[in-house]
């Protein structure tokens, strides 16, 4: 696993690239959710789930269009995000970033964070552990479409995912931001 970052003189918004992916999850968020085929194939494997009656019976094909647009809205977002200065940065990442869990914090450090898509009502997840005041680690993406991320198993993998990233973190000795910038410089 490698730490990996976006914005080449920024350290805000990491990304973790797998060991065997020829992706980082960042990277991944965008040829996925903006891939008709990939979004096909995914909706069409999901089309029950898409019946719920929180998504209120969307056919495949607009969720395609509904998810691709998203995904753009999305990246137009943090490219924004980028461009502003530290202290503008952190309030607007930490509404973006919400705990993963219902009763909030878990970690001081390198707590276990989703950000949803910007629709109303999405089902966009990008995946992240929190390193500090204004930096994220994007761990994982994924479209949930259920209430848990146990239902499915592409959720369970981003959760999987998160929960490996974090071990790989603390097993590498990195215990606040500069060690994590540090890792992320070798």
């Amino acid at each position: 696993m490698k730490i990996v970052t976006i914005f080449a003189d920024d350290y805000f918004l990491v990304s973790a690239k797998y060991d065997g992916e020829e992706e980082d999850e960042f990277t991944k968020l965008f040829t996925r959710w903006t891939n008709p085929e990939y979004l096909d194939k995914f909706f069409s494997m999901n089309e029950n789930d898409l019946k719920r009656a929180d998504w209120k019976g969307i056919s495949v094909e607009q969720a395609i269009i509904e998810t691709r647009d998203e995904a753009y809205s999305l990246l137009g977002y943090i490219k924004r995000l980028y461009k502003k200065p530290r202290n503008e940065r952190i309030p607007i990442l930490r509404q973006l970033f919400r705990s993963l869990y219902k009763d909030g914090e878990r970690y001081a450090f390198l707590d276990m964070k989703k950000a949803y898509g910007p629709g109303t009502k999405s089902w966009l997840r990008v995946y992240a552990l929190k390193a500090g005041d204004d930096m994220y680690i994007i761990t994982g993406i994924t479209i949930k479409l259920t209430d848990n991320m146990r239902e499915r198993s592409h959720t369970l993998a981003e959760l999987n995912k998160m929960k490996a990233c974090r071990q790989y973190l603390v097993d590498e000795g990195v215990a606040d931001d500069e060690g994590l910038i540090e890792l992320i410089d070798n």
